[in-house]
């Protein structure tokens, strides 16, 4: 048996647990980051950024794991892969309860940032499950991201792909015109939108993530399993499923059970 434990966020979870925790996998995924170090003008280095994804699994006919997982993003030839085993920080089961030193599966009281995150995430699933005309998303819409370019480089750039077109389409004008217009500037770097520069990915000095508009939680739909967690969006590609922690997960459940 696990002590009990006078914290105001442990009760928050035991609160949660007690009136919330559905026994069916419910179709539905949460997502929101956390973020180390500064943000300048809505901008951070890819580097920094976590993204946290919470979903149902169902384990067992009576019993429903909450999986908290966060993933990295790290740049690739062709853009940016967010996620897979490799880029998984950590794969958590928030139906646990935290203690203190918490290793595995646990949460770790220690850490308060991931269990407040979790919580937010949580409520967010209940209130959609709860409220079906809620609006919701059948795609996580990921974070826009900008290539950063030293200045030696910058001045070679052009811009390409179905991004930009369908952009310059929209606001109808020249592709050239718009991708000469749609630049910021950012501790000597000159920023592009990278999937219209994905082609000088190989170029780049980093990767920008702008959280200026990006929404600090998010609920998907999901019809099957994985339901929308994998997949392609722009020049990024996801997968907030796998996780290298994920081959011991049923294991380290049933030894976090006893």
């Amino acid at each position: 048996m696990i002590a009990s434990q006078q914290d105001p966020l442990l009760d928050r979870w035991r609160r949660y647990i007690h009136r919330h925790q559905s026994r069916g996998r419910r179709p539905l995924a949460a997502l929101g980051y956390l973020v180390e170090g500064p943000i300048l003008s809505g901008l951070v280095e890819l580097e920094r950024l976590t993204l946290v994804v919470l979903y149902d699994e169902l384990l067992r006919h009576d019993h429903n794991a909450l999986r908290l997982a966060g993933y990295t993003g790290t740049q690739v030839p062709w853009g940016v892969k967010w996620g897979g085993p490799e880029q998984c920080r950590f794969f958590k089961d928030l139906s646990l309860q935290p203690v203190p030193q918490g290793r595995g599966l646990r949460l770790d009281l220690a850490r308060p940032r991931l269990l407040q995150i979790g919580l937010q995430l949580a409520r967010e699933i209940g209130r959609h499950a709860r409220h079906p005309s809620l609006p919701r998303r059948d795609h996580f819409r990921l974070p826009c991201l900008w290539a950063a370019f030293r200045p030696a480089h910058a001045a070679g750039l052009y811009g390409d792909g179905p991004e930009l077109a369908a952009y310059a389409r929209r606001v109808q004008k020249d592709a050239a015109a718009v991708f000469s217009t749609v630049c910021r500037r950012c501790g000597g770097f000159s920023l592009h939108p990278l999937a219209w520069v994905s082609h000088h990915a190989d170029l780049a000095a980093a990767i920008f993530v702008d959280l200026a508009r990006f929404p600090k939680r998010q609920v998907i739909a999901r019809d099957d399993f994985p339901g929308n967690l994998v997949g392609f969006q722009d020049a990024a590609e996801f997968d907030f499923l796998q996780s290298r922690f994920r081959r011991g997960a049923r294991q380290d459940h049933k030894v976090a059970m006893v």
